[in-house]
C-alpha cells in the first residue's frame, strides 16, 4: 500500500485503467466465445441437414428419371438418371455425423451401404431394360424403391436424432450464455463502484494540492514573494509541480534583487553612452563641414564655364565641348541621389560619360549605343544605376581589349516591368572577379564609388522592391547584366 501512495499519478491511473479493460475484456470474450460456440453449433447442424436432404432429393430424382427410362425407353431420362447417379456417387462417401457417437456414425454406415446397394439395383434395372427382360428390370426397380424407403427413413431418423442432440446442447450453451451475462451485470456494476470511488479519490487528491498551488501562484502574481515554500508530501506529478513552483519563487526573487542592483548601473552607462553618442555626432558634424569645404560645387562650375568660354574665344572648339560634358556629368553625378530619374535621362548622362572617356582613349578604342523603346524612355530608376555597370563593362571588360571594344545598352517595357541589359564584347571576367561584384566590394577605377548592392538597395527605397541584377560572363566571350524593375512613370505606373 505505501509503494502504490508513493507511485505516480500517471502510474495510478494507468494501472487502474489497465485492470478495468481487462475485466471489461474478460466478460467480452466469454460472452462472445459462447455465442460464437452457439451459432457455430447451429449453423453445422442446418449445414448438416441441409446436405442429407439434398442427398435424399437427388436419390428421389434417380428414381423418377428411372422409373420414366424403363417405361418410355426415353434417352434424355437416361441421361437424367446418369447425371443423378454421379452427384449421389459423389455425395454419400463425404456424409459425417454432427456427433461422433455410436448410433449416428452405425445410423451413416448403413446410409451408405443402402446408398451403394441402391446404385448397384438401378444400374441392374438399366442394363435388363438394354437387354430387354422385363421381368429382371421390374424386379430390380422395385428393390431400388425399397432401398429409396428405406434410405429415406434412416436420413429422417439421422436428422431428428442430430436436433435432438443439438437442442440439448443449445440448453446448456443458452444456460451457460445466461450466467455469462449475469457476471457481466456483476462485473460491470463492481467496475462501475469502483471507477466512482477512484474518480472521488483522485479528484479529492489532486484538488487540493492544486488549491494551494492556485493560491500561492495568485499571490506571487500580486508581486508577493515573502509566502513561504509549499510542502510536499507525495512523488507524483503534483509533487514535481510544486517543487518547480518553489524554484521559480526563488529564481524571481533572486532575479529582482540582481536586477535592482544592475539597475543603477545601467542607468549610469546609459548616460555614458548618451554623451559618448554627442561627441561623436559632433565629429561627424565637423568632418562633414571639412569635406564641404573641400569641393564647392559652385565654384567647380563656374570655373569649367568660364574654360568653356575661353576655349570657344580661341576656337576650340572640341576643348569647349569637352570641358562643358565634363561639367554636364559632374553636374548630374551630383544631383541628390535621394531623387529618382528617367531612363532618358539616365541614359544621355552615361552618353556623356562616355563622351569624355571617347576624347581621353581615342573613338577608335571603343563604340558606345543606346537603343531605348519609347515606352521605357520616361520610366523612373534611380540616380546613377546605369553608370556603375557601365562602368563594369568598361574596366573589366573592354578597357584592355586588343579588337574595338563594343557596349550596348537595350531598355524596354514588359507591362509593368522595366527590363534593361547592358552587354559587352570584351575578355569576360574570372569566378573571383563575379563574386566580388556581387558581394559589392569595391574595385578600383570606378567613379561613383557604388556597386551593385548599393544599386539594388536604392531600387527597393525608391521603387518598393530591389533591382533584380544578374551577371552573366565567362572569359573570352564577353559580358551581359540584365536587370530587371518596376516600371514606375512620374504619377504612377
Amino acid at each position: 500500500m505505501k509503494n502504490w501512495v508513493t507511485q505516480s499519478i500517471r502510474v495510478k491511473l494507468i494501472c487502474m485503467f489497465l485492470i478495468l479493460s481487462c475485466i471489461f475484456a474478460l466478460v467480452n470474450f466469454f460472452s462472445y466465445y459462447s455465442e460464437r460456440t452457439l451459432l457455430n453449433r447451429i449453423n453445422t447442424l442446418l449445414t448438416n441437414n441441409i446436405k442429407l436432404k439434398e442427398f435424399s432429393a437427388d436419390v428421389d430424382n434417380l428414381v423418377n428419371a428411372l422409373e420414366k427410362y424403363l417405361v418410355s425407353r426415353n434417352f434424355d431420362m437416361l441421361r437424367e438418371y446418369l447425371h443423378y447417379g454421379q452427384m449421389i456417387e459423389a455425395t454419400y462417401l463425404q456424409l459425417t455425423p454432427v456427433e461422433e457417437s455410436i448410433d449416428d456414425y452405425l445410423l451413416l454406415e448403413n446410409i451408405k451401404n443402402m446408398t451403394r446397394s441402391f446404385l448397384h439395383q438401378a444400374d441392374k434395372a438399366v442394363q435388363a431394360k438394354r437387354a430387354r427382360n422385363s421381368e429382371e428390370y421390374h424386379q430390380n426397380f422395385m428393390e431400388v424403391v425399397r432401398y429409396n424407403t428405406n434410405i429415406k427413413w434412416a436420413i429422417d431418423r439421422l436428422i431428428i436424432k442430430q436436433l435432438e442432440e443439438n437442442s440439448r446442447q443449445y440448453l446448456q450453451i443458452s444456460n451457460r450464455l445466461i450466467y455469462v451475462q449475469r457476471l457481466s451485470l456483476y462485473l460491470i456494476v463492481a467496475v462501475l463502484i469502483i471507477s466512482i470511488t477512484v474518480a472521488i479519490w483522485t479528484s479529492l487528491h489532486l484538488t487540493n494540492p492544486l488549491r494551494k498551488l492556485a493560491e500561492a501562484a495568485e499571490a506571487v502574481s500580486n508581486r508577493d514573494f515573502s509566502i513561504a515554500p509549499l510542502p510536499v508530501s507525495t512523488n507524483d506529478e503534483i509533487a514535481v509541480v510544486t517543487e518547480a513552483f518553489n524554484d521559480m519563487v526563488a529564481s524571481i526573487t533572486r532575479l529582482f534583487e540582481e536586477i535592482k542592483n544592475q539597475s543603477n548601473l545601467e542607468n549610469r552607462l546609459k548616460e555614458q553612452e548618451l554623451q559618448n553618442l554627442t561627441m561623436k555626432n559632433t565629429l561627424r558634424e565637423a568632418e562633414l563641414h571639412s569635406l564641404q569645404s573641400q569641393i564647392n560645387p559652385h565654384f567647380l562650375f563656374n570655373t569649367l564655364n568660364a574654360g568653356v568660354q575661353l576655349a570657344i574665344m580661341e576656337d576650340a572648339e572640341k576643348t569647349g565641348e569637352f570641358m562643358d560634358k565634363v561639367a554636364s556629368l559632374l553636374r548630374y553625378n551630383l544631383r541628390r541621389i535621394e531623387k529618382p530619374v528617367t531612363l532618358q535621362e539616365e541614359a544621355k548622362n552615361v552618353e556623356t560619360y562616355f563622351f569624355i572617356l571617347r576624347t581621353r582613349y581615342g573613338a577608335e578604342r571603343f563604340s558606345f549605343s543606346v537603343q531605348i523603346e519609347a515606352e521605357a524612355a520616361f520610366c523612373q530608376i534611380p540616380l546613377l544605376t546605369l553608370q556603375p555597370i557601365v562602368e563594369n563593362a568598361l574596366i573589366h571588360g573592354i578597357e584592355n581589349l586588343e579588337t574595338k571594344g563594343e557596349i550596348i545598352v537595350n531598355a524596354y517595357r514588359r507591362e509593368n516591368r522595366l527590363l534593361i541589359e547592358v552587354s559587352d564584347n570584351g575578355r569576360g571576367m574570372d569566378e573571383t572577379t563575379l563574386t566580388r561584384l556581387r558581394t559589392n566590394e569595391k574595385l578600383p577605377g570606378h567613379t561613383t564609388g557604388l556597386g551593385l548592392a548599393n544599386v539594388r538597395e536604392r531600387s527597393r527605397l525608391f521603387l518598393g522592391e530591389s533591382c533584380l541584377i544578374k551577371i552573366q560572363s565567362a572569359q573570352g566571350k564577353g559580358t551581359k547584366v540584365p536587370l530587371d524593375l518596376p516600371a514606375v512613370k512620374e504619377g504612377g505606373v
